[in-house]
């Protein structure tokens, strides 16, 4: 593809990694991805709790087999199973995805039934919107099944769990019935299994926390955290220039990339906040646009340029320059670049010219920001913030 085309290239997402059911008009999440993915290979958005990756965990050891083609029921079978037990836990407090439909069902009846039907299930597409949808692929990724000490923890794990047989009870009824029915008091039984305890801890510390490959960005971000107080919410930009005031000057590479998570997030950061700002109006005229405050707030130039030798890179780049542009012509470079990508999704364009007049077709997702600043505030956390909160609750003992 010629280099002055590649505005209009775009990288197939990753479903695994996305958010589900977002709509990224622009595709810009597969810019932020794999930027993220250089310092944090594994994790994805949304798994950012270390209570999934248990549940995960604990229906792999519990199935007891090699996974086949029956194993996904039996999961989405045990997920509804622990849905009910995390809701009743004081240890694995927390929202998580299903809360509501668990709530309503214990307040109503005095059992409740687990099984692969529609009736049953805790959301409205439990595979794609449930853990299975969420944390399979970081999962996989990590490799939690090829560790050697896989059996030895969770074996540890059930033997010191006061209530063992009621539980190996419960998940009996799973493993073999297609449809099965608890008391309040049997599901009772089922919150001891997310007391994580140490060598469960140590375990999720060296495969969440940490990555099997020399000298890896992620484990120094590891060392980095354990080493210093950290903020429980993340702030991207003042985060990543503390975590590279620890890095020696001479490791260029690692200080690149670091620079380049920056500097993505300030161009995609930006273009996103103009296009939704652009849908929060049925009709707009070229003359407002061109003297548009709020558009000219949004644009911004950090003076970096990505080195040319990728697609994702050559996009950036081409990105920074329509930053630069007039709003008008900034504008039409946007509504191109969604014609290309709702085009390659089968899709219908959001925005479309006529004359010099822009008229909005798709208004979900339209906001303004006033108090948007480009060189502070960042829309994306590229793995971070779900890897700080990780941190968190596995060596600080939160939940």
């Amino acid at each position: 593809m010629p280099r002055n085309q590649s505005f209009y290239f775009f990288t197939k997402e990753d479903p695994d990694y996305q958010v589900k059911g977002s709509r990224d008009p622009l595709a810009l999440q597969v810019l932020w991805q794999q930027q993220g993915k250089k310092l944090l290979p594994y994790l994805s958005t949304v798994s950012s709790n270390v209570h999934d990756f248990q549940i995960l965990c604990l229906a792999y050891y519990f199935y007891e087999r090699e996974p086949d083609a029956q194993f996904i029921s039996f999961f989405l079978r045990f997920e509804q199973l622990m849905a009910y037990a995390r809701y009743l836990s004081p240890i694995a407090k927390g929202g998580f995805n299903g809360i509501e439909a668990v709530r309503k069902r214990l307040s109503e009846k005095t059992r409740i039934s687990v099984s692969n039907t529609a009736e049953d299930n805790i959301l409205s597409n439990q595979r794609i919107y449930g853990i299975w949808g969420k944390y399979s692929r970081p999962f996989r990724d990590i490799g939690f099944l090829h560790q050697p000490d896989f059996r030895e923890v969770f074996d540890d794990k059930i033997n010191q769990t006061q209530e063992n047989k009621n539980i190996l009870a419960a998940v009996k009824k799973i493993l073999h019935q297609r449809k099965c029915y608890f008391t309040e008091e049997e599901l009772g039984f089922c919150q001891q299994l997310f007391i994580i305890t140490k060598k469960e801890r140590q375990f999720y510390r060296k495969n969440i926390l940490l990555v099997n490959q020399p000298d890896a960005y992620q484990n120094r971000l590891f060392h980095f955290l354990n080493s210093n107080s950290h903020p429980d919410t993340l702030n991207l930009y003042p985060f990543i220039r503390a975590f590279k005031k620890t890095i020696p000057k001479e490791d260029i590479h690692f200080h690149q990339t670091l620079n380049e998570i920056i500097a993505t997030e300030q161009i995609i950061s930006p273009v996103n906040h103009i296009f939704r700002y652009l849908q929060t109006k049925p009709i707009w005229e070229k003359t407002e646009l061109l003297k548009d405050k709020y558009i000219d707030q949004c644009k911004y130039d950090s003076g970096y340029r990505f080195s040319p030798d990728n697609e994702a890179n050559r996009i950036k780049n081409n990105l920074a320059e329509t930053l630069q542009k007039n709003n008008w012509d900034l504008i039409l470079e946007l509504i191109k670049k969604n014609e290309e990508v709702t085009e390659w999704r089968g899709g219908s364009p959001w925005i479309s010219v006529n004359k010099n007049l822009l008229e909005v077709h798709h208004a979900e997702g339209g906001f303004k920001n006033p108090d948007y600043d480009p060189k502070k505030n960042y829309s994306n956390g590229y793995f971070i913030d779900s890897y700080l909160r990780l941190f968190n609750q596995i060596m600080n003992h939160t939940n």
